[in-house]
């Protein structure tokens, strides 16, 4: 695989924080166990630039990375484990709103969605705000090393009925295999022009 020259941009608490609009941005959401971090080091072919830890829902601010000084990922904080209780997930939301609302140069989103699990609420409401903002949305499904070809397949329809979004939209990803990074990054090509 190609190596992609990626580096952390930013951290950020707050609108304030965030990093000048000078490149496309693809944010990057989640369950705190679906492997969105796991997928952004695949996806730049590192092991540690995206925090990947034991313990699920590390992760409570936006983390802005640039990669080959052509496009942003906003790593989003994963949720379920970030929105457990009422004041967490009025914080999450805090975070998570403006962005969406605000940023021009936001393109899209990847919902990051454990291809072994039907999506829950969380999962339904980050389609929402993608929908809500008119962004692009493409729905990762990690994990897919861990299922038969079969299963995987009634899975994603699953998935896709599930979110109300195209099966198109779906594409299947195994971050360890390596499987799947190719057609996500043509996905995001697309979406960043």
């Amino acid at each position: 695989m190609q190596y992609h020259d990626a580096k952390l941009l930013a951290t950020a608490a707050n609108k304030a924080q965030w990093p000048p609009e000078s490149l496309p941005e693809i944010i990057f959401c989640g369950r705190s166990n679906a492997g969105k971090s796991t997928l952004i080091n695949a996806l730049v072919n590192r092991k540690n630039l995206a925090y990947s830890g034991k313990t699920p829902g590390k992760t409570r601010l936006l983390n802005f990375f640039t990669v080959d000084g052509r496009v942003i990922f906003t790593d989003a904080p994963g949720y379920g484990y970030a929105t457990s209780d009422k004041a967490s997930a009025l914080q999450f939301e805090k975070l998570i709103d403006p962005y969406f609302r605000e940023r021009q140069a936001l393109k899209g989103m990847i919902l990051v969605a454990d291809a072994r699990r039907v999506p829950n609420d969380d999962d339904i409401s980050m389609v929402e705000y993608g929908r809500h903002t008119h962004k692009a949305i493409i729905v990762a499904c990690t994990k897919a090393d861990k299922l038969s070809h079969g299963t995987l397949m009634s899975n994603m329809n699953k998935i896709a009925s599930v979110l109300g979004v195209n099966r198109k939209a779906l594409v299947p990803v195994s971050a360890m295999k390596k499987q799947g990074i190719d057609e996500l990054w043509a996905e995001i090509d697309r979406l960043i022009g």
